[in-house]
């Protein structure tokens, strides 16, 4: 059983939601810290597990049963240069070397979005196999990163209009 550190983001539920806590302990998310960033719930899971993909899709399965939507798995999207920082252990200095080639081999990840605003977003898979490669990150930061890339077109997005 290895760690596998990740986060899911829960669908319009709100952090005072009268059973959150009891359903989602019930249902096996002992491992998860449930934290919030205004009126958006999202659980920090630490989960031991044989792989990657097992810790996600138990933890999605289990939200399910204690009622609640997952809406994102955080570590299968997007990731500015300060997230990049943060899940690498990296200074934000050093990510901004390696994205300007001033570091490293030259070819990190090239942004996907931001760029007209100065804030770009980086693909995290990409990023994390990148760093690994460069031995700056542990190998499960990229499989999180895979598998949570895989298991988000398996969740139902939500539609905004209901």
């Amino acid at each position: 059983m290895k760690p596998f550190f990740f986060t899911i983001v829960l669908h319009k539920t709100t952090k005072r939601a009268s059973n959150l806590e009891d359903s989602l302990f019930e249902a096996g998310c002992s491992d998860a810290l449930i934290c919030r960033y205004n009126d958006t719930v999202y659980l920090e899971f630490d989960r031991n597990c044989s792989n990657a993909e097992m810790a996600i899709s138990t933890a999605l399965n289990e939200i399910k049963q204690a009622g609640f939507t997952p809406a994102s798995i955080i570590e299968g999207g997007v990731a500015s240069m300060s997230e990049i920082a943060s899940r690498a252990k990296l200074t934000r200095a050093a990510v901004n070397n390696y994205s300007k080639s001033a570091r490293g081999p030259g070819d990190f990840p090239e942004p996907l979005f931001g760029l007209a605003s100065g804030s770009p977003l980086y693909s995290w898979p990409a990023v994390a196999l990148w760093l690994h490669q460069q031995g700056k990150v542990d190998h499960s930061l990229v499989a999180v990163s895979q598998a949570a890339q895989q298991l988000t077109p398996e969740l139902v997005t939500p539609n905004p209009h209901h």
